[in-house]
């Protein structure tokens, strides 16, 4: 029996060191198995299965005029043309194929938000997106066909990143950059808000991991959910494509 790609992919991440019990991924949720007790880790993911700026600039070096999210958004979608070939296929192929932020409404969608600061908001990351982006398919590294980096791929791999990116500080506690990364497993919870958990470093950037502890009793059957924080609908929807009633 051919395996699924939530199989696939889970058993990328044990096989490069990640750990987690007690939990199962099911359409885009995770719910326990077992009772998770407060203080409890139940996930753990090695930092060399992110994917970081610099992963992303060391690859694409000649795009150092460009932001964090600009490179990061073409390193993605390079690998995700690699399909198979690429270490992060596994997670890659798991990602959800719509990302519903604003940024893909068309004209009737955004008469929903007609005359909000949502709407402006929108307009405006949009223009400044499709400007970076006709910018960077002049900087296409050497064997990449424009033709190939389409806009609205290039989007997909943005809201990627807005949706699902943890501060590099997880990583390094040091560090100074204003950077992003995904973290396979980690950005596999839903938000909700004044849920009690804690995202534990251990390790240095290149052997390192970070871990889920609970803060809180999940009883069996339970959704575990983590916290992104404070964030306004209008932040929720723009970011991450869903709010709050």
């Amino acid at each position: 029996m051919t395996e699924t790609p939530t199989a696939i992919y889970l058993n990328w991440i044990k096989t490069h060191g990640g750990q987690f019990k007690k939990i199962e991924f099911n359409q885009g949720c995770v719910y326990t198995t077992d009772t998770v007790q407060e203080k409890e880790n139940f996930a753990s993911v090695p930092f060399k299965l992110c994917i970081t700026e610099h992963v992303a600039r060391k690859e694409l070096p000649n795009l150092t005029e460009f932001s964090g999210r600009i490179v990061l958004s073409l390193f993605l979608l390079l690998q995700k043309r690699l399909g198979e070939k690429s270490f992060y296929w596994p997670y890659i192929n798991i990602l959800p194929k719509t990302i519903k932020t604003p940024l893909f409404f068309d004209e009737h969608d955004l008469k929903f938000i007609e005359n909000t600061n949502l709407e402006s908001a929108t307009r405006d990351r949009k223009a400044a997106l499709y400007k970076d982006y006709t910018k960077l398919l002049e900087h296409l590294p050497e064997g990449v066909d424009k033709n190939d980096v389409k806009w609205e791929d290039f989007l997909w791999c943005y809201c990627v990143f807005s949706s699902r990116s943890f501060p590099y500080q997880l990583i390094d506690p040091s560090s100074t950059e204003v950077s992003e990364v995904l973290f396979p497993l980690v950005d596999a919870l839903n938000h909700k808000p004044n849920t009690k958990i804690t995202w534990s470093r251990n390790g240095d950037v290149e052997t390192g991991s970070l871990s889920f502890v609970a803060g809180q009793v999940f009883q069996t059957g339970d959704e575990i959910f983590n916290n992104y924080g404070p964030k306004s609908n209008e932040e929720l929807l723009l970011g991450y494509g869903f709010c709050f009633e």
